[in-house]
């Protein structure tokens, strides 16, 4: 296994310091312990980097997998897919269920194969403290036209929405620090954003906000109903609200799917709904884009569940659907 490289980036409020004696030494080693445990991997490599978000007030931790013979040197810039959730993407033994997405393994053995493009991941951690309120559509909440149900003033109440801060940090911030570095595509058609669950919603959003970065997003088990109470109040925000704003312009990309089981099953009713939105928008006409790449995929993982194992058993179809190479 290759060990990561730590990268630091220092920026304003940043919460690591250089250290250089004294009280500064001390702050640095607390800091240190504190920040989550460096992440391995069997294929490419991963760089660990902090960098402060002035969108959200914090620094944030970021896991770079770059793949088998990457050049930030090379004449091509390479694909980037940002992705939520960075601390569970690439090795099960620092995560907290023994789990991971394995999306290191499994885009490896792609390129191999000559069936995608080597991209550049980002990995963006989250924090259990704020993570949904950090991944939730925020301006979907300007559609709510009845008065939310109790368990969606809770969820309002309990996590601060920041969700169109982290969109912005991801698709400004995040970018402008780490394009040059890696040599990193600025075009949208070679720029993604994937996750799972509120990663899924984030992923969505994300593009639907910043068309002009990203040009497709995978969200897989998405949790369109916002709470898990069977009200539909926040469903039907979002499908508002994507029915408004979600880009139309035959050039960007979705994919969603689902699991049938655990949490997954709460999305078999509402999932097909925001499918036949994006059909209902031209997402599959034309069916491919100019270069031959699917323009929509939905797909039902009968037996998938609500967890990693899950997403890395299937993670090859969206990765396929984002990086295939032209037919």
């Amino acid at each position: 296994m290759n060990l990561i490289k730590s990268t630091l980036i220092i920026a304003p409020a940043a919460i690591l310091f250089m250290a250089c004696g004294g009280k500064q030494t001390q702050q640095a080693d607390a800091d240190a312990q504190s920040q989550p445990p460096l992440q391995h991997t069997q294929y490419g490599n991963i760089n660990r980097h902090y960098i402060y978000s002035p969108e959200m007030g914090d620094t944030i931790t970021i896991d770079v997998w770059t793949p088998e013979g990457f050049d930030a040197s090379a004449s091509g810039r390479y694909p980037v897919i940002v992705m939520h959730d960075g601390q569970n993407l690439y090795d099960a033994t620092t995560t907290w269920n023994q789990q991971a997405w394995e999306v290191d393994s499994v885009a490896s053995a792609l390129i191999a194969a000559g069936e995608i493009s080597a991209p550049v991941i980002i990995g963006v951690h989250s924090v259990a403290e704020t993570r949904k309120g950090d991944l939730m559509p925020e301006k979907a909440f300007d559609y709510i036209s009845v008065e939310a149900d109790s368990a969606l003033n809770d969820f309002k109440g309990a996590y601060p929405l920041r969700g169109s801060a982290y969109a912005k940090f991801i698709a400004t911030t995040l970018r402008d620090a780490l394009t040059a570095e890696y040599n990193l595509t600025t075009n949208p058609d070679s720029t993604f954003v994937m996750g799972s669950s509120m990663g899924g919603l984030m992923s969505v959003y994300a593009l639907t906000e910043y068309p002009e970065v990203f040009g497709a997003a995978a969200c897989l088990s998405t949790h369109w109903i916002g709470t898990v109470d069977g009200d539909p109040t926040f469903a039907n925000a979002m499908y508002t609200y994507l029915a408004e704003n979600l880009p139309r312009d035959g050039r960007h990309r979705l994919y969603l799917d689902h699991g049938t089981e655990t949490l997954d099953s709460l999305y078999i009713e509402a999932s097909p709904r925001f499918a036949h939105l994006a059909d209902s928008l031209g997402y599959t006409t034309p069916a491919t884009d100019s270069i031959g790449r699917m323009r929509f995929e939905y797909y039902v993982d009968k037996g998938g569940a609500h967890e990693e194992r899950s997403w890395a058993a299937r993670v090859d179809r969206p990765l396929r659907f984002l990086l295939g190479k032209s037919k």
